[in-house]
């Protein structure tokens, strides 16, 4: 419905004059509410967005009084559970909270607000991917909504969804036909409640989509007479909600939909091309990809597209569809909502790749890849402090709005997104000509993404080289198959992950640690890593790098070349500097390997000034976790030597090797905060942290966190300190923990405490894939100090010399190596791969 503003509310008599008493304000502002409720209820909100902002203000207009902030959160709960809980759950959520808090002692609301919160979760699941607990609870949703009193608006919701969660429940089960007969009983049920004469236009609208998708049995209808019976509600659906709806594009998708699968059906080609056009228009509604269904209707559109043969504004639907991801990700404020959409993104950025690659368009699959990559800590980069940019953009009001709120509203950061955008592309990857400059700049050879096959689809590397034209080479072999190498050493490292889930058992894994973790678990892993190795090189590494060991390097005679990879999916857990050749070299012997979270991220670090490496910074080692964790003899060994021969002014914080505790601090989370607050250059640009680090993957407590004494310190809580605009700058950060490259939110999001701090503006990090063992890392940890420090090397090379000098046989440790870990070569093997192949490098 059209909003009239208040001063219409009030009459003609020009508005609420100055004089009016408090409770004619009062009066106007619950009748204001009731009008948003009614029309939220009815599905007639045009401009929900509008509506929500309304409702923030008139929340904040009359922040004393009880009842009005009773009525104006009920409404908010309802805008979202009727207008848009798929796109938004984190909205319901926080709607929810605020309802909760103030009614929470009145008896009728309490069965509604359980089964609202149920209800969100429900959908949170089946975003997450797992239909069969969300259909679960779905159903006993609706078996407990009959509970409710007749006329409630819950129930009156939860009966209108039924159709669809029954249809579901056939789907899972297989058992379409059987159910054949009760499908035509609520499609009869459905028809006859859209067919009432007092129901509003749009509220009919939705029960004829509902019952159109019902008839259409999820797209696998064959009926020609079902299908065309669908198509006639869909129509009729589309003429009764006009084009500024909210809900008028996804109804022309579900148009498009019904014809797509007709013309399956039929083999009429007419419904193809009247279902482009009915795309074509959607897409133009629905203006930007802001639009919640922006992704849906170009990913139908490219779809629709290739099937005429169209293959170029095929791609170009596909790629322009991905845009849309970026922007809903960014605009989540509900962490598990961001990651469901950023799995999405990423599926569909592989599947959009793999069509560019068919086409022969590397460009297009690079630019594809990159949509799909890291969006959850590009948001949180992007939105980490918008405080100072917001000011500069005039926007002042804006800018207090967003500080005053600890969980910014979904409107609220799209209100900030559409300030920060105005003048940047911030939805689009950088092109190849960005992306050659920044790996010159790096001194990098090729930037390359690696990715999975997907049958019949081989795995591809799509290459951008410093110079000249991208490429791509099919990669038949890159197939995480069961029985294959890779699904052996995921299923090891899964299982190996697991006994290790006591923080106590990191840094032990390795020789020597049977007894610690179990010798059947560790020789599992070890055998499959070592299978691992033979397999990466034969399915990746050989045909992507020979090209580049053909003639020295940039025609420089000892240059080694450098290669920074994107692995897609799981591919990311696969250490492939330690990939192996059949004469026994391993890759990291012949070619230094980086990685990278995105190509926009490469870009971004390759644009920062280099930032120079002193005698000081800050050394954290072994600090006394409580019994929470076992004690790292080795990594204070580590640690000590590295503050005492290369870092001899920086700040030591944590245990000696003999136990006691430094004088300047006991390594807690505070000592790190404060070192990195510092505004002071002093201090060091240097962080070297030798401790334990632990995470966890569940949705609702993913975490990756280091553990410090009193306490943890987590990425998410890095992010915020180092936004902090006073702080110094990082030269290098060394995290010699467990698993601090090991992403929280899915292997294609890369959000890690490395990747954190790389983000957060650190020039190079050095993170790890796995449980690393404590004696032979403190011998790598000192050997890429030696090789950064005393030869001047780059971090990237310092640590492929490191990882070399480890598999010498024929090693000698510098003189200035400390005895105490000298000793260590006279009992451990250096070579061994669990020590020194976990260590990734990313940056500069």
């Amino acid at each position: 419905m059209a909003h009239p503003d208040e001063t219409e509310i009030v009459g003609s008599g020009g508005g609420e004059r100055p004089s009016a008493p408090p409770q004619w304000r009062r009066t106007m502002a619950a009748v204001r509410i009731l009008a948003l409720l009614r029309a939220a209820a009815e599905r007639e909100l045009v401009d929900q967005r509008a509506a929500a902002a309304e409702l923030d203000k008139l929340i904040a207009d009359h922040a004393d009084d009880p009842q009005i902030q009773v009525l104006a959160a009920s409404t908010q709960a309802t805008m979202v559970l009727n207008g848009g809980i798929v796109r938004d759950p984190g909205a319901l959520h926080a709607a929810l909270v605020n309802l909760g808090e103030m009614v929470a002692d009145h008896p009728e609301t309490a069965p509604m607000l359980e089964l609202m919160a149920q209800h969100r979760i429900a959908i949170q699941a089946h975003q997450a991917g797992d239909s069969t607990a969300a259909l679960s609870m779905l159903t006993d949703l609706i078996a407990k909504s009959g509970e409710l009193p007749e006329g409630n608006l819950l129930r009156s919701a939860f009966e209108e969804i039924a159709p669809m969660v029954q249809e579901l429940r056939v789907q899972i089960g297989g058992a379409h036909e059987a159910d054949s007969a009760a499908r035509d009983q609520r499609f009869t049920t459905i028809r006859n409640r859209a067919e009432r004469l007092d129901l509003p236009a749009a509220e009919r609208a939705f029960l004829l989509v509902s019952g159109g998708g019902l008839a259409l049995g999820a797209g696998a209808e064959q009926d020609p007479a079902r299908i065309d019976a669908a198509i006639d509600d869909l129509r009729e659906a589309i003429t009764l909600t006009p084009d500024d709806h909210p809900d008028h594009v996804i109804h022309l998708a579900s148009l498009a939909g019904a014809l797509s699968r007709r013309a399956q059906v039929s083999g009429a080609l007419e419904d193809v091309d009247e279902a482009i056009t009915i795309l074509e228009q959607a897409r133009v509604l629905a203006g930007t990809p802001g639009h919640p269904h922006w992704s849906l209707v170009h990913e139908m559109l490219a779809g629709l597209r290739s099937r005429r043969g169209d293959a170029l504004p095929a791609r170009l639907a596909a790629l322009e569809g991905l845009r849309g991801y970026v922007w809903q990700v960014l605009l989540q404020p509900d962490a598990s909502a961001a990651r469901a959409i950023a799995r999405t993104a990423a599926d569909d950025a592989m599947s959009t790749a793999r069509r560019c690659l068919v086409d022969h368009a590397p460009v297009d699959a690079l630019r594809a890849l990159d949509a799909g990559r890291g969006l959850m800590l590009f948001a949180a980069i992007e939105l980490r402090d918008p405080y100072t940019r917001l000011i500069d953009a005039g926007q002042a009001d804006l800018a207090r709005r967003w500080r005053a709120t600890e969980h910014p509203s979904t409107h609220l950061r799209e209100d900030v997104l559409q300030v920060l955008s105005e003048g940047v592309d911030l939805l689009d990857p950088p092109d190849l000509s960005e992306i050659q400059h920044a790996l010159r700049r790096l001194d990098a050879d090729a930037l390359v993404y690696l990715v999975p096959a997907d049958f019949p689809s081989p795995g591809w590397a799509v290459i951008a080289p410093a110079e000249g034209p991208p490429r791509y080479v099919a990669l038949p072999h890159l197939a995480i198959e069961q029985g294959s190498d890779i699904e052996r050493y995921l299923a090891a490292m899964a299982t190996r992950d697991a006994a290790l889930v006591e923080p106590g058992a990191d840094r032990k894994a390795g020789p020597g640690a049977d007894r610690e973790i179990g010798s059947s678990t560790t020789a599992r892993f070890v055998d499959s890593l070592d299978a691992l190795c033979g397999w990466a090189w034969k399915a990746a590494m050989k045909p992507l790098v020979e090209p580049y060991l053909v003639a020295p390097s940039a025609g420089v005679p000892d240059r080694v070349p450098r290669l920074i990879l994107v692995p897609m999916g799981d591919l990311a857990r696969v250490p492939w500097q330690a990939a192996r050749s059949p004469d026994g070299l391993h890759l990291v012997q012949r070619v230094a390997i980086s990685q990278a979270v995105s190509a926009r991220m490469l870009c971004d670090s390759a644009a920062a000034e280099p930032v120079q490496l002193t005698s000081s910074g800050l050394v954290l080692a072994d600090p006394d976790t409580g019994g929470r964790a076992a004690d790292l003899l080795s990594a204070r060994l580590e640690a000590y030597a590295i503050h005492q021969v290369f870092y001899p002014g920086a700040t030591y914080v944590g245990r000696r090797p003999d136990g006691s505790v430094s004088r300047s601090g006991a390594g807690t989370a505070g000592d790190v905060r404060s070192w990195l607050r510092a505004d002071s250059t002093p201090m060091g640009s240097m962080l070297h942290l030798a401790s334990h680090g632990v995470v966890e993957t569940a949705t609702k407590t993913a975490s990756s966190r280091l553990l410090l004494a009193g306490g943890d310190l987590t990425a998410d809580e890095l992010l915020g300190v180092m936004s902090a605009s006073a702080r110094h700058q990082l030269g290098l950060v060394v995290l010699a923990a467990c698993h601090t490259g090991r992403s929280i939110y899915g292997y294609d999001e890369a959000y890690s405490l490395g990747t954190m701090f790389l983000a957060s503006g650190a020039r190079s990090v050095l993170s790890t894939q796995w449980s690393i063992p404590d004696r032979d890392t403190s011998l790598l940890m000192y050997m890429f100090h030696h090789f950064l420090v005393v030869e001047g090397r780059p971090p990237w090379d310092a640590l492929r010399r490191a990882q070399v000098w480890m598999l010498d046989a024929d090693r000698e440790p510098p003189r200035h190596m400390p005895l105490p870990l000298r000793r260590t070569l006279d009992d451990t093997d250096p070579a061994h791969m669990v020590a020194w192949a976990g260590f990734v490098h990313w940056g500069q």
